[in-house]
């Protein structure tokens, strides 16, 4: 029962304390009561001990504005650097890709050209074949 109690008195004890320090956000300046003497129990409680109005919480003056140039000279610089490291991760494998469908393409446009010029080359054979046959020794 004894722990009940002293939960309620401490309890109590914040409440009243929270009563007696209530910040006002009006423009008028009230002069400033004293904080009550600490309780011993509740020493590491944070106690509002001035008012503070909200005008001077509010800075008077407008922060700087920022330099567009420098932050694009930034974000392009960032940019940059990611499309380096990902064209030198990805580059590597693009080129070999690119090779070996290179040398499918040379390898196919070579036999072909071959085969044409066989063609050709049996093609005019086969003709001057032909046409030279020797006369028969029959007719002498």
């Amino acid at each position: 029962m004894t722990e009940h109690s002293d939960v309620v008195d401490r309890a109590d004890s914040l409440m009243r304390r929270r009563r007696s320090f209530v910040a006002s956000v009006s423009g008028k300046t009230e002069p400033i009561s004293a904080p009550p003497p600490p309780i011993s129990d509740d020493e590491d409680l944070p106690v509002l001990t001035e008012v503070v109005s909200a005008e001077a919480i509010i800075p008077e003056t407008q922060p700087e504005p920022y330099d567009e140039e420098a932050l694009l000279a930034i974000v392009a610089a960032d940019l940059v650097r990611t499309l380096e490291r990902q064209l030198a991760i990805e580059l590597p494998s693009l080129i070999e890709a690119t090779l070996l469908n290179a040398q499918e393409e040379l390898r196919s446009g070579i036999n072909s050209t071959l085969d044409m010029a066989l063609r050709d080359f049996l093609a005019r054979r086969h003709q001057l074949s032909l046409s030279l046959n020797e006369p028969s020794r029959d007719d002498d």
